[in-house]
């Protein structure tokens, strides 16, 4: 159809009803939104699931209106996922987050679909992100973030930027051996390795944030549990960090080492794994060794368990979130590290059984998984071993526990910068 015969609908997408995306939440105005640019997504190239309101049912009487699977998906390879269901009849009913949609591309390719702010962070980092595609269609260096595969700009400073459909939840909880472990890891390294490399700044390194190179248009999370635990056996499982909605990028001569930013700028994203860089009122932090401590803080609270048949793990832990910000590893220095001391693992290493639990002592008390080794390796590796907070980090941690003492101890310290 040509420009000049498309009907206004189809010429102008709607508004947004609000005056940011980021300030979009209410889950009615989101439906009617995504039903209003439907066609107008249409005529470039994307084309949005159908949304229907299901049959009531005794556990959902009331049902509300929610995306419907489409009855076929295409396969495609990197950077699109697995698909695991090929045929979806019947259909099934989902919902999405505010701001996210479901669609496919006129190729019949399942993707996600985001609404962004042009003048945000998260716009820049797409562009920067889409300016490298080419170099996310090999599994074998993949770059390990979810990448745009297109950016729609829409007139009223919003853009439609379209991402393709990976698997969520990871299900870290249900990997079985250290290869697992270990391929987790690696790829989560290398993609925070590629956001430095390009001075981005994720902040908010969780396991809502990471995905699968494998998923279900039905949103089952039973069946994609079942079907992770098969591919993870294989062993070729891909992840990715994704969502840049709190990452900021930094000039590109930004030095991983020595850059900083105000230290209000780290209280964003989820707190699990947030380390303690800012806690005793800092007036300042350096965003990318942050990034590393967070990723660092989700590997030591998940894999206590893998230490003792990898004792590098012990090490990597500690490198990657010392409290001492001149001795914690880059994320390249991470990389270099496990590509070193973890990879080339003999087959017995790599097949010994673990089981992943949650234990929160270890983000705090490093002991929880360097008392797993024996004497002899804790020396081995000893050089590697973050040293015990200083009597003054106590001290001051002790004060700022109480209101006025805090208040006082970061007005200070951000007057005096120190």
């Amino acid at each position: 159809m040509s420009q000049g015969s498309l009907g206004v609908s189809e010429m102008t997408p709607p508004n947004i009803p609000c005056d940011r995306v980021e300030h979009f939440r209410d889950l009615d105005g989101l439906d009617q939104f995504w039903l209003s640019i439907d066609l107008w997504l249409a005529h470039r190239g994307v084309k949005i699931y159908d949304m229907r309101v299901p049959e009531p049912t005794p556990t959902n009487r009331c049902p509300v209106e929610a995306w419907c699977t489409p009855s076929v998906s295409t396969a495609a390879p990197l950077p699109f996922a697995r698909c695991l269901q090929m045929d979806q009849t019947p259909s099934r009913f989902f919902q999405t987050p505010p701001r996210l949609a479901c669609g496919q591309d006129s190729l019949g390719r399942d993707v996600m679909l985001k609404l962004v702010d042009t003048d945000s962070h998260q716009y820049r980092i797409f562009e920067t992100l889409l300016r490298q595609l080419d170099s996310f269609s090999n599994s074998r260096n993949f770059p390990c973030v979810l990448p745009p595969l297109a950016i729609i700009d829409a007139p009223q400073n919003y853009a439609v930027v379209s991402m393709p459909l990976w698997g969520s939840p990871v299900y870290i909880t249900d990997m079985r051996t250290v290869r697992q472990v270990l391929r987790f890891m690696e790829c989560l390294i290398r993609g925070l390795k590629f956001l430095h490399d390009n001075r981005i700044a994720h902040r908010d390194i969780w396991e809502h944030n990471i995905v699968v190179d494998c998923y279900r248009p039905d949103q089952s999370r039973e069946h994609l549990r079942e079907d992770l635990c098969r591919l993870r056996d294989s062993g070729d499982v891909l992840y990715a960090l994704m969502d840049y909605d709190q990452s900021i990028q930094h000039p590109a001569n930004a030095s991983l080492k020595e850059f900083r930013r105000p230290a209000d700028e780290a209280m964003c994203g989820s707190t699990m794994y947030r380390p303690y860089d800012v806690c005793l009122g800092e007036p300042d932090y350096n965003p990318f060794a942050f990034d590393v401590a967070m990723l660092g803080n989700l590997f030591r609270a998940h894999f206590v368990e893998a230490v003792p048949a990898v004792p590098a793990l012990a090490a990597l832990y500690d490198g990657m979130t010392t409290h001492v910000l001149s001795q914690r590893f880059t994320a390249q220095e991470a990389w270099q590290f496990f590509d070193t001391q973890v990879v080339n693992l003999p087959l017995d290493v790599l097949e010994t059984t673990v089981q992943p639990s949650i234990n929160w002592s270890a983000r705090v008390d490093p002991d929880v998984y360097w008392s797993t080794l024996s004497p002899e390796l804790q020396a081995s590796w000893g050089h590697f071993r973050a040293p015990p907070c200083s009597i003054w980090s106590d001290l001051l941690n002790w004060f700022i526990g109480f209101p006025r003492c805090c208040q006082l101890i970061v007005f200070t310290r951000r007057v005096l910068g120190i």
